[in-house]
């Protein structure tokens, strides 16, 4: 009887550490994903020197080859405007249907767009879904004036 309990006993030990190795490999790989896609987001602004339409149909592609979670209940709020904290800066991309936010900052050099994407973990059995905010920003784009004069 002493050798059941203590066997019981390491299994359970066993599979709390498995779970927890998991849950790490999982947390890790989405993380990840999350700093692929913001890249590739903030990567297509400044190949198209800014939000453009083309830029937002060559995301919306790059987005839904990756496999991005569309969401219906987008979480793009407006954020604080360094410049002016009267009047806060509201998301460019209304339209589209996945769940990401494009900010478009000015500064005396020019400007730089902010990008903020988010992390999906959805628990099935639970019932539950995590989103945790991943946010970047472009480098300074120059106006165009400048650039070509």
């Amino acid at each position: 009887m002493k050798e059941a309990v203590g066997t019981s006993m390491v299994l359970n030990i066993v599979l709390i550490f498995v779970g927890i190795f998991i849950a790490l490999y999982v947390g890790t790989i989405a993380y990840s994903k999350g700093f692929k896609v913001r890249n590739r987001i903030i990567d297509i602004i400044e190949k198209y020197d800014g939000y453009t339409n083309d830029a937002q149909k060559e995301i919306d592609e790059n987005l839904k080859m990756v496999g991005y979670q569309i969401n219906l209940n987008r979480k793009c709020e407006a954020v604080d405007n360094p410049e002016d904290p009267q009047n806060p800066i509201q998301p460019l991309n209304t339209n589209s249907s996945y769940n990401y936010c494009v900010y478009e900052f000015h500064t005396s050099k020019g400007y730089y767009y902010g990008v903020r994407v988010f992390i999906h973990f959805d628990f099935p059995i639970i019932g539950g879904v995590i989103e945790i905010p991943l946010y970047g920003e472009s480098r300074i784009l120059f106006e165009k004036s400048e650039v070509e004069g």
